[in-house]
């Protein structure tokens, strides 16, 4: 007999139970006899308990669910509902549920699903005889704490001897630890097997079902060179669960899967381990995992990949295989957000020192949030500095040569991670060692631009070469291929600039900006329109950088996926989420020079909860700071009743200051809780006091929220430089 039929045959057994008169009625408390197991799979539901009794705390009816997973674990349900103990009365509470008695019949083995139930002293389950006489207990033997835990594994239990006899199931639960400690138990399907084919197909499920979850394979050989299974082809065999549970198979996932729906990992092979695998594993697990052990030899280089791992309790060991002692620790130091967030990276370690030992890989995973978990594959040890060379070009030559439709938006990043990487043994490839900067320059009908190439350095293998030229200059629609000496810039704005440099038969091309802009005035790229940060000087350490230049900058107009607003100015703003700074730290851009004219009055947009302005003068005399006053967290995601990311226009009088030279400077700020900045549209120069009072900036409103629209009123900044 199917399962569905018996699910079927079940619900139709419970649906004439209920149409008897009171005197045979299936109700709690009863004492007729039942020829079946009445709602054994919990299809029935009800308010009240159908077919079983419930005692304490931990079985109360609205833990009968439709759930497909608890804890972000599939269960592995039968049919539609299955008894939750954590929605059932939370782990801590405790209890007993009692079936109704029935005519045990057909083979006298029951089968039944069971998971959960760490404690099989205090979590239980009893077949007994209409006296009480308990026949047959059985405990959560499955549960592993690491690989089977919430599933609801299937169980058989021999009751041949009692054919005939009328029994009944009592559950138990006295356990009143925690929920993650597993203190409650999940129930589903149980039935009489009728036929010796029905109990071949429940042991089937059951075999089935242990291959699927339980613990993978183990075996080790130390005196091998090098790890086993170190790309996670073979999924987690040959790796060893430490402790915690942040380490399981649904962390090894296809390298074509994408994160966060539209970005690589750059992995290795078809597979790779994922902390979380996109979101579907939760971040909150945490534990560490072993490799196989090896005797290092070589010349003793370790490679791997690694990617988020933004916390340095977060990392991979290098440990000695008789002690457990952590040799080499490595955090993940390139961790950035968003231009490198869990995207996979190599890595090369000289353990040299320890040629000759037997050697472990741990990774391990100690935070909770925040990009706590860690990504990993390729795990390669024992190589020597041939194998380390040849890998070096394969890997970088992969991602500088890789097509265009297969990078996504986080390549360039990639790219400069391996373009500036210190690689332990020298690439006789071309490599940009230093990078021309971005320029500001005042409008002209003759720049020099081939000069600016002084800045640039470049290596082949260990040798220092030079030989740059400038291959084409872009204005506009306006592609300028020569005469790069004395090039037309009056008409002003962006010119960007390609140059390349060549030796043997590898070239590296690379761009910078030209900036024409008069400065007198005004601040240059005010607007960050040139689409980078030329014209703005980098105050803080760890800024994220791309072939040599500040990232920062972005040309998004909405964020997340509510596609709230940013009420950016044109194309471009100043990102607090594309620094590379972590939200918890601060940082600061510091303007060109300018004359205050005109009225004296200056504008800029500015939002988040750590933006601040600082003016200074030319001296560096601090002579106001103002800070933004619309965050507010309330209403998410409407703009309509709270603001984040979105920036407000805020006006400064700075008319006493009328003929001075200064500066501003654009800063995120040590703040409690939401801990980001964004700029934009940064004006210094106005003929006539702006109008503040009636001025606005209209915005859409985030996706399907209502109204549509939203004005932001420009704002007078106040003056909180000594308050």
């Amino acid at each position: 007999m199917s399962r569905a039929k018996k699910v079927l045959l079940a619900a139709l057994a419970a649906a004439t139970c209920l149409s008897l008169s009171a005197a045979i009625a299936c109700t709690n408390g009863q004492t007729q006899t039942d020829a079946d197991i009445i709602n054994g799979g919990f299809e029935t539901q009800s308010d009240e308990w159908v077919g079983w009794t419930n005692s304490g705390t931990a079985f109360s009816a609205r833990g009968v669910v439709t759930d497909d997973a608890v804890n972000d674990v599939t269960v592995d349900k039968t049919g539609e509902r299955w008894f939750s103990g954590l929605s059932g009365g939370t782990s801590s509470f405790t209890g007993t549920l009692q079936s109704n008695t029935f005519t045990l019949s057909g083979t006298g083995i029951i089968a039944f699903k069971m998971g959960a139930a760490a404690d099989g002293e205090k979590i239980y389950v009893e077949f007994c005889d209409a006296d009480g006489t308990v026949l047959e207990k059985v405990t959560n033997t499955d549960f592993d704490g690491q690989f089977i835990t919430d599933q609801l594994i299937r169980k058989m239990v021999d009751l041949s001897d009692h054919i005939g006899e009328d029994i009944y199931i009592k559950v138990t639960d006295n356990d009143t630890s925690r929920d993650y400690e597993y203190g409650y138990v999940n129930l589903d399907d149980f039935v009489m097997c009728a036929t010796q084919d029905d109990v071949e197909e429940y042991e089937a499920e059951r075999t089935a079902q242990l291959e699927e979850y339980a613990a993978p394979s183990f075996e080790e050989d130390e005196t091998e060179s090098t790890v086993r299974n170190g790309s996670f082809e073979d999924g987690l065999n040959n790796w060893l669960i430490l402790e915690g549970s942040a380490f399981g198979k649904a962390n090894v996932v296809p390298t074509s899967q994408l994160y966060w729906g539209e970005f690589k990992s750059y992995g290795e092979g078809d597979y790779y381990f994922d902390g979380v695998n996109n979101g579907s594993v939760a971040e909150s697990g945490t534990g560490s995992m072993r490799s196989t052990k090896f005797t290092l030899g070589g010349d003793g280089y370790i490679t791997f990949m690694i990617g988020a791992a933004k916390n340095r309790s977060t990392y991979v060991a290098i440990c000695d295989g008789e002690t457990g002692d952590e040799l080499i620790k490595f955090t993940n130091d390139t961790f950035n957000d968003p231009n490198l967030p869990n995207t996979l990276r190599r890595v090369y370690v000289d353990a040299s020192e320890y040629i000759g030992k037997v050697l472990y890989i741990k990774v391990v995973d100690n935070a909770t949030q925040d990009f706590g978990f860690i990504n990993v594959d390729d795990f390669r040890c024992s190589l020597t500095e041939e194998e380390v060379l040849a890998l070096e070009i394969e890997q970088y030559n992969a991602i500088n040569n890789m097509p265009e439709a297969d990078r996504d938006g986080k390549w360039s990043y990639l790219k400069s991670y391996y373009d500036d990487y210190e690689y332990p043994v020298a690439m006789p490839i071309v490599r940009i060692d230093a990078y021309v900067t971005n320029k500001v320059v005042a409008p002209s009908d003759s720049v020099n631009v081939t000069a600016f190439l002084d800045e640039a350095q470049a290596s082949y293998g260990e040798e220092a070469i030079d030989g740059f030229e400038i291959i084409e200059i872009k204005h506009g629609e306006t592609n300028i291929t020569e005469g790069f000496d004395s090039v037309d810039m009056s008409q002003g704005g962006a010119y960007y600039v390609t140059y390349a440099v060549t030796y043997a038969t590898s070239t590296q091309q690379a761009t910078f900006t030209v900036l024409a802009q008069d400065t007198t005035n005004q601040v240059a790229n005010g607007g960050f329109e040139t689409g980078d940060m030329t014209g703005w000087t980098i105050l803080t350490e760890g800024w994220a950088m791309t072939e040599g230049k500040p990232a920062g900058v972005i040309g998004d107009s909405t964020w997340w996926a509510e596609r709230l607003p940013y009420n950016q100015s044109g194309s471009y703003h100043l990102d607090g989420w594309n620094t590379g700074i972590a939200e918890g730290d601060t940082w600061a851009v510091r303007s060109t020079t300018f004359t205050l004219s005109g009225s004296g009055w200056m504008t800029l947009k500015m939002g988040g909860n750590a933006a601040v302005v600082k003016v200074y003068t030319a001296d560096g005399t601090q002579i106001g700071e103002y800070k933004q006053t619309q965050f507010t967290d309330a209403g998410f995601p409407n703009v309509s009743v709270g603001h984040w990311a979105d920036m407000h226009t805020y006006a400064i009088d700075l008319h006493e200051y009328v003929g001075q030279q200064l500066y501003i400077e654009l800063c995120d700020v040590a703040v409690s809780g939401w801990a980001h900045a964004f700029f934009d549209e940064v004006i210094t120069y106005y003929e006539t006091a702006p109008d503040v009072a009636n001025s606005y900036d209209t915005v859409n409103n985030a996706l399907g929220q209502t109204p549509e629209t939203v004005q932001f009123p420009w704002i007078l900044a106040t003056n909180i430089l000594g308050a």
